[in-house]
């Protein structure tokens, strides 16, 4: 069977152009040679300059014609130099700051859900209390009653035992001589609705929070001092007169800027307020 060379890698091959030599081992040899030679004459101690100077020729003779491993020295001695130079241990620093397409990201839920939450609730507690008996049993009241304070049923107090017997002599109820006292049934407490509400938010529908939100009357005394929660929403739940006030609103970062709006504040505001920052960028 015939026989065919391996082809070779050609990308890493150097031609030659000096003789045998190719033009870096031609410098090798150009520049320690020479050096060889110096310090042979440098140095007059006949065995220390014989060594001398076979050390420094030998070192360009190593690098020209005896390579490691199929790689030259200078390889070897590159790579070394890299690897004592290199750091070995890597440590994570917490104190970096953030990279600057990532600042302005705020993951947030939608401030409308919170608004219509608070309707639900409302919705729920008319109904519960529309809905709920008038009279009860003895036996579920007591029960009602234990569960919602349970310090007045287990020690009363000597003003509810009066007005429990006051009522049983009035109903006229002595059919069960155990039962001494009428519990009344627990009365359905109503959520307090706010006065306004309101969102901020930038110029990219982004809801903003920490925002400060001064209301003034006229004279520019500061009537409220509202501030925004992480979902951009403001609240008073305290009641002002029908009139006109300035909203004056600022960022505590002066990364947002506001105009200050003047707005009227009727008795009965349904819609939440929105503003919007006027940056540009």
């Amino acid at each position: 069977m015939d026989q065919h060379p391996i082809p070779r890698q050609i990308t890493t091959f150097e031609f030659k152009l000096i003789g045998f030599l190719t033009i870096k081992q031609f410098i090798y040899l150009v520049v320690f040679v020479p050096l060889g030679i110096l310090t042979y004459m440098a140095f007059p101690i006949p065995i220390i300059n014989i060594l001398l100077a076979v050390c420094v020729g030998g070192i360009g003779v190593a690098l020209a014609f005896f390579p490691i491993n199929d790689r030259p020295l200078d390889i070897w001695i590159r790579n070394l130099y890299h690897r004592l130079t290199s750091p070995t241990q890597y440590q994570y620093h917490k104190q970096n700051h953030p990279l600057y397409f990532l600042k302005d990201l705020v993951f947030v839920s939608d401030p409308h859900r919170v608004l219509t939450h608070i309707e639900s609730q409302q919705k729920l507690t008319k109904y519960l209390a529309n809905t709920a008996p008038a009279v009860q049993s003895p036996n579920k009241q007591g029960i009602n009653q234990l569960l919602h304070q349970p310090s007045s049923v287990l020690f009363p107090s000597k003003q509810s035992e009066k007005s429990a017997v006051q009522t049983q002599n009035t109903a006229g109820q002595s059919q069960n001589p155990q039962t001494q006292t009428i519990i009344a049934a627990p009365v359905l407490s109503s959520v307090k609705t706010p006065f306004f509400t309101g969102v901020v938010k930038n110029h990219k529908m982004i809801p903003l929070s920490g925002i400060l939100i001064y209301v003034k009357d006229q004279k520019g005394a500061v009537i409220r001092l509202l501030k925004t929660n992480p979902h951009g929403v403001f609240a008073t739940f305290s009641a002002l007169s029908v009139n006109e006030y300035n909203f004056e609103i600022k960022d505590p970062n002066n990364s947002y800027f506001f105009d200050t709006m003047k707005i009227k504040v009727e008795a009965n505001n349904q819609k939440p307020f929105e503003f919007y920052s006027k940056e540009l960028l």
